[in-house]
């Protein structure tokens, strides 16, 4: 069986660094740590986890919970926590909550109990669901994407209100003037945030809000909906010459209904997604969209939550990561808005 101290022999380190590479504490240089796990690899090293959790009182179980696997935002984020709760020595449990509604009080106070669990991720808190902030100090707990404004409890996410707003302000320095949005009927404080950007962004430009121009997808953001939502927007007398779509889903969705429709991309709509996700550039014309960084959302909540379980003093509370605007094949200079119909 190999020891920590053949991982410390092969790799050249004391088994104090071994350690804390292993478990993600304290600093160690690059070039140590890739001398560590290399060594690992080699001699398919596998710490006893039963033990040193017995000596700890851990279970070294993180919850997971998510409501759509089949969506690649939610698979790629949870790739990230995955990889690096695997490399903390933790297993995950993933629970489908299906959608956000599910979420409730009763269910994760169940689960905690029930699986002797150390932390818990969610994916889909709604952003009114204030009952979380009892959990504040109870049990390690980071939201990650969706989170509850004003709750004591971390959250990791992207600026979504700011990145909406600079999507839109593109097709508007393209020309367009009447631009339509497709949201969600949801609960998420991302898709409240996405639609406040939009309006942030016609508002500086001087546009007028119209409600007209704002359609609403299903809660869970369904390729169907998505054409749905088109139809609705551009069988309008006058229907806007883009639509900023809150999700890449949405937005294919956009896409296919409007050729349905007899129209081209982007000569006569222009079309912007959120999120890049891989299905994006799978068909042309490919998507421009607002690229948020899942995996690492992913990745970076998890290493929060450990943080909160090893009660560090200076854990992060608040984490906002960088997106950026890809600009691709959907989205073109505006042509001269249609004469209203007769």
């Amino acid at each position: 069986m190999v020891k920590i101290e053949d991982v410390a022999r092969e790799a050249g380190v004391s088994v104090a660094t071994v350690s804390r590479v292993l478990n993600e504490q304290g600093r160690v240089l690059p070039e140590t740590q890739r001398k560590v796990r290399r060594a690992v690899e080699a001699l398919r090293y596998e710490p006893n986890l039963s033990a040193r959790n017995l000596r700890r009182n851990e279970s070294r179980i993180i919850l997971i919970l998510a409501p759509n696997f089949s969506n690649p935002y939610y698979s790629n984020v949870l790739s990230g926590i995955c990889d690096v709760s695997r490399n903390l020595g933790y297993s995950t449990l993933i629970y489908n909550t299906y959608d956000s509604d599910a979420l409730d009080e009763s269910l994760v106070s169940s689960l905690f109990q029930k699986n002797r669990a150390d932390g818990m991720i969610t994916l889909a808190i709604n952003r009114d669901d204030r009952w979380l902030e009892q959990y504040a100090g109870k049990y390690p707990l980071v939201q990650c994407s969706e989170y509850v404004e004003e709750a004591a409890l971390p959250h990791i996410s992207v600026d979504n209100r700011l990145a909406a707003r600079e999507s839109v302000q593109r097709l508007i320095a393209l020309g367009h003037q009447r631009i339509g949005i497709v949201t969600s009927a949801n609960r998420y404080l991302s898709s409240e945030n996405r639609l406040r950007g939009y309006l942030d962004a016609l508002e500086v430009a001087g546009i007028p809000k119209s409600d007209e121009l704002i359609a609403y997808a299903s809660a869970d953001y369904s390729f169907a909906s998505g054409k749905q939502a088109a139809r609705e927007l551009l069988a309008l007398p006058r229907p806007p010459s883009a639509v900023f779509c809150v999700s890449d889903i949405l937005a294919l969705g956009v896409i296919a209904a409007a050729g349905k429709m007899g129209l081209q991309v982007p000569w006569d709509l222009s079309v912007t997604g959120f999120d890049d996700v891989d299905y994006t550039t799978m068909f042309h014309p490919y998507l421009t969209t607002v690229a948020v960084p899942c995996y690492e959302l992913g990745r970076r909540s998890m290493l929060l939550l450990y943080d909160h379980i090893a009660q560090k003093a200076d854990a992060e509370r608040e984490i906002y990561l960088p997106h950026s605007i890809i600009q691709r094949e959907t989205t073109a200079p505006c042509a001269a808005d249609k004469p209203e119909a007769e």
